[in-house]
C-alpha cells in the first residue's frame, strides 16, 4: 500500500461561519451547555475541514493524508499547533483524528492541552456528517485529564449540530451534555451524578466563590435542560442534594446530613427572568443564628413563581407558599431588594397556620433565651395576616385560638387565650372605623406570684398607640385590678404618655404577701387609683391614690415619678397613714409585739433611685386610740436601740423584777425623722429631761419608758440597723 502524505494550513470558512455563531457566555448558569457546544462545534469543524479537503482528491489514490492547520481562531476561541489525520479504506475514511497542542476558549476555567480526538468510523453521507463514537482526551485545564466519548452530528444544509458527550469527569462526579445547536438557537441537556460539592465549589471559583470562613461537603445531582441564542433563554433544572454539611468561621451557620431537592424553571423575558421553583427538604439539620429546624421532624416544601428584574435587581413575588410540618404554613406576594439597605420593599404574608408547639421551639424561642420567656411550653394555633413595607411592619390582623403558654419554673403563664389582634402604622389610635378593634380573652393567667381567672380586653391599637375601649375587670388572687380607662400615646418613645383610671378590689394581704415572698400579715389591700398621667418622662397621679392596708387607710397625694424605667428614677409624694393596727405591721416584720393604732405622715418624700433622699415623717398614736396598748420587751429594745438608748434599756429589763414581764402597757408612742443630706433629724412624743425626747410613755405598774438621745443620726447608719433588726427579729445595742 502506497502512503502519500498531503500538508496544507487551512483558515475555513466553514470554521469561522461556525465560530461566529457563538459569543462569550454569562457565567455561572449555563456555561457547562455553552463550552460543551464551543468545543463540539470546534472539534466537527475541524472534521469537517479534513473530510471536504480530502475526500475530492481521494480518486488519487491518496490512502493517508495528514493536514496541519497551525494557529486557528475564532470568536471566543483560539488553538495552537492543530493537526488532522485521516485514514481511508477502499469505502471511503475508516478514521480520523485531531491533535491540538493549545486551546483556550471563553468559558473554559484554563486552556485544553494536549487534546486528541479520534474519530474511528466517521460518516460522510450528505447533508450529514457525522462522528458517532468520538474518543476525547487530554488535559482540560481545572477539570484535569478527561478520557471522553461523543456522538456529533452536523448537517450541512440546516447548519445545525448535534451532540451528544459522555463520561466527563467533574467533582468526582460524571457528566454527560448531549445538545443541538442552530443559527436560530441551541438546546442541551445536562446529566450530572455523584457530583461533591467542595470539589465542584473549587471548580466554579472563576465565577462563584464562597464568603470567606465558610465551608460546603455533600453529595449533588443535576439534570437541566437549557436554551437560548446568544443568551441563555430557558433553564429547566433538577437538583438533589444528599449529606450536605455546611458552616461557616463565625459559628452563625451549620448544617448536618441536610437533604435538599430543588425544581427550577427560568424562562428569559425582556428585563429579567420569569421564576417558577420549588423545594423540599425532609432529612437532616440546619441553624441559621438562632433559627434551629430539624427536617427530620418538621418536613419543609415551597414554592415561588414570581419574575426578577435585572434593572433594579428586585424578586417580584407573585405567589409564595410555604408549609413546614408542624410549624407553619402559609402564603405570601411582596417585592424583595436583596441588596438593598431593606431587602424587603413590600411582603403580605398570610398564616394559614403557625402552630404551637413547633412554632414556638423553632421561630420565637431563640430570640427570648435572654427572657423570662426562654422556656415556655405553648400550644395553640395562630393564623390571620401580615403586611411589611421597607422591612417595617405596617399591619398585623391574627387570630389566636385557645393559645397556651407557661413557664416550667410556674413564674408566668396564660391558658386559653382566645380572640382576635389588630394594628397598624399610623400616628394615633382615633378609634375612628380606620382602626379596628382587637378583643383578647383568656381562661386564666399567672405572672410572679399573682394568678387570677378568665378576663377580656376590647382595645384600639394603631401605631404606637394604645387604648381601651371599655372598663374591664383583671382578676388578682381573690381581688382584681378594675381598669376604668387606659390610653397609651407614643409608646417606648421619649415623649410617651399614659392615662390611666382604675380601682383595686380588696386583695388578701396573705395571698399578696406570700405570692411576693414578703413576711405574711392580715388584711387586705383597696382603694381607688385616681387618674394617672405619664408625659415626657413624668409619672403622676391627678388626685389622691388611696388603698386599705393593715387595718387602716394610706393616702398618697402628690405623686410624681421621673424617670421610673430608667437608671436614675425619681419618685416625690406626701403620705398619710390612718388607724393603722400595729400588732399586724410589727407582727409582720418581727419588730416585736405593740398593740393599738398608729396614724402617720410622710410628707415632701423623694426618693431618688427608691432609696429615700428627703422627707418628714411622723408615726404616733392617735389621740383619739382607745384600743389596748401594749408592748413587747423586744419591741422596747428595738425602739431604744433606734432612738440610741439601748444599752440601759436592755440592761434594765435584763435586771431586776422588769425581766418578769413580757409586756408593758403604754399611754402612747411616737417618732419622727426629718431627712436632709443623709441626716435624720429625730424626735419623739414629747420633751424628756436633758434635750432627750420620748419615742414611748409608759402607763400604770410596771410603768417603762422609751427615751431617745440622739437627736442627729445618720441615715445609711440607720437603715442597716432597721435591715439588722429585720433579719435578726432582735435589737442591735450601741
Amino acid at each position: 500500500m502506497n502512503h502519500k502524505e498531503r500538508h496544507t494550513g487551512v483558515d475555513s470558512p466553514s470554521a469561522r461561519a461556525i465560530s461566529r455563531q457563538w459569543r462569550s457566555p454569562s457565567p455561572p448558569g449555563y456555561i457547562a451547555a455553552q463550552t460543551c457546544k464551543r468545543c463540539a462545534a470546534f472539534f466537527w469543524t475541524a472534521f469537517a475541514v479534513l473530510l471536504l479537503t480530502v475526500l475530492p482528491r481521494s480518486s488519487s489514490g491518496i490512502d493517508a493524508a495528514s493536514v496541519w492547520v497551525g494557529d486557528i481562531q475564532g470568536s471566543g476561541w483560539n488553538a495552537r499547533d492543530v493537526a488532522l489525520q485521516l485514514t481511508l479504506g477502499t469505502g471511503g475514511p475508516t478514521s480520523a483524528r485531531i491533535s491540538i497542542a493549545h486551546l483556550e476558549m471563553d468559558g473554559m476555567p484554563g486552556p485544553l492541552e494536549q487534546v486528541v480526538v479520534t474519530c474511528a468510523r466517521p460518516q460522510t453521507q450528505q447533508p450529514r456528517l457525522r462522528c458517532p463514537d468520538a474518543r476525547i482526551s487530554g488535559r482540560f485545564g481545572t477539570l484535569g485529564r478527561q478520557s471522553l466519548r461523543a456522538d456529533v452530528t452536523y448537517h450541512t444544509v440546516r447548519r445545525s449540530l448535534d451532540f451528544d458527550i459522555r463520561d466527563l469527569r467533574l467533582a468526582d462526579g460524571h457528566v454527560r451534555i448531549e445538545g443541538r445547536w442552530a443559527a436560530p438557537g441551541w438546546t442541551a441537556t445536562i446529566d450530572a451524578n455523584g457530583l461533591q460539592l467542595d470539589a465542584l465549589l473549587k471548580f466554579a471559583t472563576p465565577w462563584f466563590s464562597l464568603p470567606e470562613g465558610h465551608a460546603v461537603a455533600g453529595r449533588g445531582d443535576l439534570r437541566a435542560t437549557v436554551r437560548g441564542g446568544a443568551q441563555p433563554e430557558l433553564i429547566d433544572a433538577q437538583v438533589s442534594i444528599q449529606a450536605l454539611t455546611a458552616n461557616n468561621a463565625e459559628g452563625t451557620l451549620a448544617t448536618d446530613s441536610l437533604e435538599l431537592s430543588l425544581e427550577t424553571k427560568l424562562q428569559a423575558e425582556a428585563d429579567g427572568w420569569r421564576i417558577d421553583a420549588s423545594i423540599h427538604s425532609g432529612k437532616g439539620q440546619a441553624y441559621v443564628d438562632p433559627i434551629f429546624a430539624d427536617m427530620g421532624v418538621h418536613p419543609l416544601h415551597a414554592a415561588l413563581s414570581g419574575h426578577w428584574s435585572r434593572a433594579n435587581e428586585v424578586l417580584y413575588m407573585e405567589r409564595f407558599e410555604f408549609d413546614q410540618g408542624g410549624i407553619a404554613r402559609g402564603i405570601a406576594d411582596g417585592e424583595l431588594a436583596p441588596a438593598a439597605a431593606t431587602p424587603i420593599r413590600s411582603l403580605n404574608l398570610t398564616l394559614e397556620a403557625l402552630e404551637l408547639p413547633g412554632a414556638y421551639a423553632a421561630l420565637m424561642q431563640p430570640f427570648l433565651l435572654d427572657t423570662d420567656f426562654k422556656d415556655l411550653i405553648t400550644s395553640g394555633i395562630i393564623t390571620g395576616k401580615i403586611a411589611l413595607a421597607d422591612s417595617a411592619p405596617t399591619a398585623v390582623d391574627v387570630m389566636l385560638q385557645e393559645v397556651t403558654a407557661r413557664d416550667k419554673q410556674g413564674k408566668l403563664g396564660i391558658e386559653g387565650l382566645r380572640g382576635r389582634f389588630t394594628w397598624k402604622a399610623a400616628d394615633t389610635a382615633t378609634g375612628a372605623a380606620a382602626d379596628p378593634a382587637s378583643h383578647l380573652a383568656w381562661d386564666a393567667a399567672n405572672a410572679y406570684g399573682l394568678s387570677g381567672g378568665g378576663a377580656q380586653l376590647d382595645f384600639v391599637a394603631a401605631g404606637k398607640d394604645f387604648r381601651l375601649l371599655q372598663p374591664t375587670l383583671l382578676p388578682v388572687l381573690d381581688g382584681g385590678l378594675f381598669i376604668q380607662a387606659l390610653r397609651v400615646r407614643n409608646a417606648g418613645e421619649q415623649d410617651m404618655a399614659l392615662r390611666f383610671e382604675g380601682e383595686l378590689r380588696p386583695i388578701s394581704m396573705p395571698l399578696l404577701c406570700r405570692a411576693f415572698g414578703w413576711p405574711e400579715f392580715a388584711g387586705s389591700l383597696s382603694g381607688r387609683i385616681p387618674e394617672v398621667q405619664y408625659d415626657e418622662g413624668a409619672l403622676s397621679v391627678g388626685g389622691t391614690l388611696e388603698a386599705s392596708a393593715f387595718g387602716g387607710q394610706l393616702k398618697i397625694a402628690g405623686l410624681e415619678m421621673r424617670d421610673p424605667l430608667g437608671r436614675f428614677p425619681r419618685l416625690k409624694a406626701d403620705v398619710v397613714l390612718r388607724g393603722l393596727d400595729l400588732e399586724t405591721v410589727t407582727g409582720t416584720f418581727s419588730f416585736g409585739t405593740i398593740t393599738g393604732k398608729l396614724d402617720g405622715e410622710i410628707l415632701g418624700l423623694e426618693l431618688f433611685r427608691w432609696a429615700p433622699v428627703r422627707m418628714d415623717a411622723r408615726l404616733y398614736t392617735p389621740a383619739d386610740d382607745d384600743s389596748r396598748h401594749l408592748i413587747s420587751q423586744r419591741a422596747v429594745k428595738n425602739l431604744s436601740s433606734i432612738g440610741g438608748g439601748g444599752g440601759s434599756v436592755a440592761a434594765a429589763l435584763q435586771s431586776g423584777f422588769l425581766r418578769f414581764f413580757e409586756n408593758f402597757r403604754y399611754r402612747r408612742l411616737g417618732l419622727s425623722c426629718r431627712l436632709e443630706n443623709e441626716v435624720c433629724h429625730m424626735d419623739g412624743v414629747g420633751r424628756a429631761k436633758n434635750g432627750a425626747y420620748y419615742i414611748v410613755q409608759g402607763s400604770g405598774l410596771p410603768r417603762i419608758d422609751v427615751v431617745g438621745h440622739s437627736r442627729r443620726t445618720d441615715w445609711p447608719q440607720l437603715v442597716e440597723q432597721l435591715k439588722a433588726i429585720e433579719e435578726s427579729g432582735g435589737p442591735v445595742v450601741q
